[in-house]
């Protein structure tokens, strides 16, 4: 009975052994499995510092990139009917991005000149063709309203008050038949200046030099004042200045050879013979008027009643009325005055003086 119970206790002890023994073979096994499953997934990712990171098997249905990283997964190792736990993949080194160029910004539309500046004044076409140039300068600017100083006899000045006024005065004139008038004026409302015919027998207003509406703030004109009018008149309705300074045809610029300019102006033309007058004038609305030196000044253009020098036609042009650009050939019998209006002060003139070679005779 002893022996039997010696026996049982035995075999019970041998049997643990037995099951221990196995179990601490299947672990080593294990064990071993795993490492060199570790060592064959850092040798796949070519470097033994990255540390290896777990990550899920990506499924059957999604598309891999081609560019991704190859991931290394061990087997499951089978022990005890319990899975193996997944070996964890090598992490291989991440590869650098690389991100498709972009297009450049495109820059900043530039200003246009003529938000800050003027626009530049274009150089005239060399192809021997009359052209004229525009004005580069101010000229449509003006200073102050001259006023009266002591001494002078043919300068009248005033200022006007708030509210509507007139005002006439008697015409002081210089030497010579004919007078040239520069009138400059300003104003916070409108004015404006007219010449009057006022004799024992005779009345009679005329059309006004210069006239400034609510649009206009400073203006300026040169023209001819002739015996016939008496008197000029101020008519006012606010604040404002004129001035009328009146020269002889003796103290003006004489026309001479070829002469550039702009705005209106009244040239001396002193030859007492009978010349052509090239007139290129570019202004929306513009004319040029010849004025014999005896002062008297026809109506459209004629005739002052002094007799046609020989060669010359009957009816010689003496002036001319047009609008934009245009050339035109002007006679002038004798000497006297040319008077040039324009538009703008800004618009561009050419005048030509030549000696008067009549017509062409035809072939």
């Amino acid at each position: 009975m002893g022996f039997a119970l010696g026996c049982l206790v035995t075999a019970a002890t041998l049997w643990r052994l037995t099951l221990s023994a196995a179990r601490k073979a299947a672990g080593s096994a294990a064990r071993a499995e795993a490492a060199a499953v570790k060592a064959t997934a850092v040798k796949a990712a070519g470097s033994d510092a990255d540390p290896v990171t777990t990550v899920a098997a990506t499924p059957a249905a999604a598309p891999v990139p081609t560019a991704a990283p190859a991931v290394a997964v061990a087997k499951p190792a089978v022990a005890k009917k319990q899975p193996a736990a997944v070996a964890k993949p090598a992490a291989a080194k991440p590869a650098r991005r690389v991100e498709a160029a972009r297009p450049a910004p495109t820059p900043p539309r530039p200003r246009s000149t003529t938000d800050s500046a003027p626009a530049p004044v274009l150089p005239p076409v060399e192809d021997g063709l009359p052209r004229l140039r525009p004005a580069s300068g101010p000229s449509d600017k003006r200073g102050p309203v001259p006023r009266h100083r002591a001494g002078e006899r043919f300068h009248f000045s005033g200022r006007c008050g708030d509210g509507e006024a007139e005002y006439e005065f008697p015409i002081k004139w210089p030497k010579g038949a004919i007078t040239v008038a520069q009138i400059e004026a300003s104003t916070e409302g409108y004015l404006s200046i007219s010449p009057m015919t006022r004799t024992l027998d005779r009345i009679e207003s005329h059309s006004s030099l210069i006239f400034l509406g609510s649009s206009d703030k400073r203006k300026g004109v040169r023209t001819v004042l002739t015996h016939d009018f008496t008197h000029l008149v101020v008519d006012s309705h606010g604040v404002g200045e004129w001035s009328v300074r009146l020269y002889g045809s003796d103290e003006i610029d004489e026309l001479t050879g070829t002469m550039e300019g702009y705005g209106s102006t009244v040239l001396a033309v002193r030859q007492n013979l009978p010349v052509s007058c090239i007139t290129h004038v570019k202004s929306s609305s513009w004319s040029a008027e010849f004025i014999c030196a005896c002062g008297r000044i026809p109506e459209s253009f004629g005739t002052c009643g002094c007799p046609i020098p020989p060669g010359l036609p009957s009816s010689p042009t003496l002036g001319t009325w047009e609008s934009g650009e245009a050339l035109r050939t002007l006679q002038f019998p004798r000497a006297g005055v040319l008077k040039l209006r324009t538009s703008k002060p800004s618009d561009p003139w050419r005048l030509e003086l030549r000696p008067y070679a009549g017509k062409p005779k035809a072939r």
